[in-house]
């Protein structure tokens, strides 16, 4: 016997027009960043939340990261985000794109 699922309506949040939310590539940015245990969440000045995991770093060649070890970070302009405690920039096409973002 077959069970039916609904699929949950997903609404986009509904933002005052402003020169700082327009939804364009070049000028969407990081507003804010939550630290998992497993990934990093950004919230976009959109409205998105996108996650990468935290593993990733290790893919990329950087050791030993750890969720407390990102902690402390900085958003830079909304579009990179610098993490001290591991000297290491995550720019904001790695949430956009995935692992195989290209820097810039």
């Amino acid at each position: 016997m077959r069970t039916r699922t609904r699929e949950k309506e997903v609404k986009q949040p509904i933002l005052p027009k402003t020169k700082e939310n327009k939804v364009s590539q070049k000028e969407t940015r990081i507003i804010n960043l939550a630290i998992h245990l497993e990934k990093l969440t950004a919230q976009l000045n959109d409205g998105r939340e996108l996650s990468i995991p935290i593993n990733w770093f290790a893919k990329w060649g950087v050791k030993n990261v750890s969720a407390d070890k990102l902690r402390n970070y900085e958003i830079r302009r909304g579009a990179n985000i610098y993490f001290p405690e591991i000297d290491e920039v995550l720019g904001m096409e790695v949430f956009i794109h995935g692992f195989d973002a290209p820097c810039e």
